[in-house]
């Protein structure tokens, strides 16, 4: 009995960090006051009673985080929540169970199109030095080739590698469109399109395990971690627009019925 639970918890250890895709390559430690704006999407197995990071998003009102569709492949939302305010992804902060997922109605698993949820929490989160909201773009923004971008995370430096607790960053830039497409021309498991962003430095990438991880300039959210390829840069990152959906998010992202506390969402007035 004691070999079939540890054969368990192996299993979904494997499965958590081969579920939902996109961790962090080269990164540079960080901190959550940097960063206020970026949460855990966690995932309890009651079965073994095992909690794992599985993917991360970023905080647009008191109620709404951001992050990718993918996120939700396979996962049941009562198992599902939300850590704030604290730079180890398991550990401190605050915890707030999920009330309700608004995907895209556009979103397509395979191949990857409209990779973009608007999570509701059960509560407001009080905003502190730790807990915060980020800025969205405005609708269209343009966002110029080779633009410098951050992308903020944690997880594992190479596939199935032990998850870093901590949180990470890397500095990355905008790739051409045209080039992106060129280097996903015979991949069909995702559409290079207007509504996506893609984004490449050397020596870094996404890797397993933390899809909807923000790409950022400055203190907006320009991207949401969505695909990638290998754990390294052989191949840009591929990131869902978040200003290609603007519109969409002030339409859903409001407080839950009845709710009174404050759920506005800041428009970025300059991005570049």
């Amino acid at each position: 009995m004691e070999f079939r639970i540890i054969c368990l918890i192996l299993t979904l250890i494997a499965a958590a960090s081969a579920s939902p895709s996109s961790r962090i390559v080269g990164g540079t430690p960080t901190t959550i006051f940097e960063y206020p704006f970026v949460v855990s999407v966690e995932y309890h197995y009651p079965a073994a009673d095992l909690r794992v990071q599985r993917c991360v998003g970023s905080l647009i009102s008191s109620w709404h985080a951001l992050t990718a569709a993918y996120c939700f492949t396979d996962a049941a939302l009562n198992s599902t929540s939300i850590r704030a305010g604290s730079s180890t992804s398991l550990v401190g902060g605050t915890v707030v169970s999920i009330r309700e997922v608004i995907l895209h109605p556009d979103y397509v698993e395979n191949p990857r199109t409209g990779d973009i949820a608007i999570v509701v929490l059960t509560a407001p989160l009080a905003l502190t030095a730790a807990i915060n909201i980020a800025y969205i773009p405005p609708q269209q923004t343009f966002i110029p080739d080779g633009y410098p971008v951050e992308i903020v995370s944690w997880g594992s430096e190479f596939v199935d590698g032990p998850q870093i607790g901590s949180l990470q960053k890397i500095n990355s830039n905008v790739v051409a469109q045209a080039q992106c497409e060129a280097a996903y021309e015979e991949n069909e498991n995702v559409v290079i399109y207007d509504q996506v962003l893609c984004a490449a430095s050397e020596g870094t990438s996404v890797c397993t395990g933390d899809s909807g991880a923000p790409l950022i300039i400055g203190e907006t959210l320009i991207g949401l971690s969505s695909y990638f390829t290998a754990c390294d840069d052989s191949t840009p990152d591929v990131f869902t627009r978040v200003d290609r959906h603007t519109g969409w998010i002030l339409e859903h992202a409001v407080p839950p019925n009845g709710k009174n506390a404050d759920a506005s969402i800041r428009i970025a007035r300059s991005v570049l």
